[in-house]
């Protein structure tokens, strides 16, 4: 996988915890992905973040 699509994955689940505030900030998407253990403590996409980014993404063939 390279450089974009990590980026894309991460940007996705980023923009999915995002929507699920009240009042959207990338601060608080970032806490709230951690604490759903979609990102780990270095802000990294955990498995099931990846997971999630699968869901969220159209699938490239």
């Amino acid at each position: 996988m390279n450089t974009q699509q990590h980026f894309l994955k991460f940007e996705a689940v980023l923009a999915h915890c995002e929507q699920r505030l009240t009042e959207p900030s990338l601060q608080a998407a970032m806490k709230y992905g951690r604490a759903m253990e979609f990102f780990d403590s270095r802000n990294k996409l955990s498995q099931s973040g990846e997971l999630l980014a699968e869901i969220l993404l159209p699938k490239h063939a």
